[in-house]
């Protein structure tokens, strides 16, 4: 067999090579990175909205009333639209209600997307969930894109070192992709086009542009659909204020904490969330967001006690799915979900358009009031 080497001289030059890639997000620094803008403008539809959140992160400059910020499930459940137009109706003037969404669970994303956000914007009321991750080591794929050593390095103090690694080898995956956009910038994907983007044509939505970040899709979910695809549905009004659940040092039913410890990191960049919130004068709105359950429990279930765990007088809010669902038949709910896949699927479940404006139309009187209370309008 061939050395892989032929001659001392390859072999150091290969380790020499593989030194400056592995040393590469600290040879690099601050420095040789691009605008933070950057990271967001290498992002095209197909990988979620990121053209939307660019704008919104470094283009906008006024302050947000009520921003919704997660994941998914937070971009598929809430009609933003409705929420401005009903908070604007309140306040007598023109509201400003965002989505700020991506894909991909993880309070490592939640911390550093918003952190982006509020180095730009006032964010007075912001509103997020528990980002219920059903594998205890699954890792957002786009960490790489908003995880950059030169910048974010600091947030990494107090995690195990392991955990830090991880941190460290996606900022060396992003590294040639920063250096290409340090020598040409990218020019941002259009927020608008006569052609449909990806979103548009996978999701069978509106732009979500046009929804202020949301996504209002029609999508069908098996088995409810049939083969018939999406079916319009409207279940039975349940708009009383007295069908949703707060939580507060006041009130305090409607809930069961399971106490069921986090990942180490995932409790880090949660806390590093509530944190930057508090540092930013941000008051914290937990949404509890449903999930396709048709045995409908009583309580709303979360994982943890979550004031205590983020140490941050927070508001947590939600339904308890038996009364969400109260009158509804098991194929009912399916026609609210856009992508359960099957009855025994609860972890892929998004609301389609129906489930978005039933539960958005429950939930918008007690997020007006809450917004009206933590910023005494």
């Amino acid at each position: 067999m061939r050395p892989a080497f032929s001659s001392t001289q390859q072999a150091a030059a290969f380790a020499g090579l593989l030194l400056v890639v592995l040393f590469s997000p600290v040879l690099a620094g601050k420095k040789f990175l691009p605008p933070r803008e950057q990271s967001y403008a290498m992002q095209a539809w197909d990988n979620g909205p990121y053209p939307w959140l660019r704008q919104q992160i470094f283009d906008e400059t006024n302050d947000i009333d009520l921003a919704f910020v997660g994941s998914s499930l937070m971009m598929w459940d809430l009609d933003t639209p409705y929420v401005q137009s009903r908070l604007s109706e309140k306040l007598g003037h023109q509201a400003v209600v965002r989505s700020i969404c991506w894909g991909g669970t993880g309070y490592d994303g939640l911390y550093f997307i918003v952190q982006d956000l509020l180095a730009h914007r006032k964010v007075h009321v912001l509103v997020f969930y528990d980002e219920d991750n059903v594998f205890k080591n699954y890792r957002n794929p786009q960490a790489s894109l908003w995880f950059r050593f030169g910048d974010n390095a600091d947030a990494l103090a107090g995690l195990p070192i392991g955990e830090q690694a991880l941190f460290y080898f996606s900022a060396i995956i992003g590294i040639p992709r920063n250096l290409l956009a340090q020598l040409s910038p990218v020019v941002p994907a259009a927020l608008t086009s006569a052609q449909p983007n990806y979103m548009e044509k996978m999701f069978h939505t509106p732009n979500p542009a046009a929804r202020l970040g949301s996504v209002a899709s029609e999508l069908g979910c098996t088995p409810a659909a049939d083969g018939q695809g999406f079916v319009p549905f409207t279940p039975p009004a349940r708009y009383q204020q007295d069908e949703v659940c707060v939580y507060s040092a006041t009130n305090q039913n409607g809930f069961l904490f399971l106490n069921e410890p986090l990942p180490a990191w995932q409790e880090h960049f949660a806390r590093k969330f509530a944190e930057l919130a508090g540092q930013r004068g941000c008051k914290l709105v937990l949404l509890s967001l449903p999930q396709l359950d048709t045995n409908r429990p009583q309580a709303l279930r979360e994982r943890a006690f979550w004031p205590a765990v983020l140490h941050n007088n927070l508001i947590m809010l939600g339904v308890p799915p038996a009364r969400l669902f109260a009158g509804l038949s098991d194929e009912s709910i399916y026609r609210l979900y856009a992508n359960a896949g099957h009855r025994n699927n609860a972890y892929a479940s998004h609301f389609n358009r129906n489930g978005q404006q039933y539960f958005t139309r429950l939930m918008t009187p007690a997020l007006l009031q809450i917004y009206e209370t933590s910023t005494n309008r």
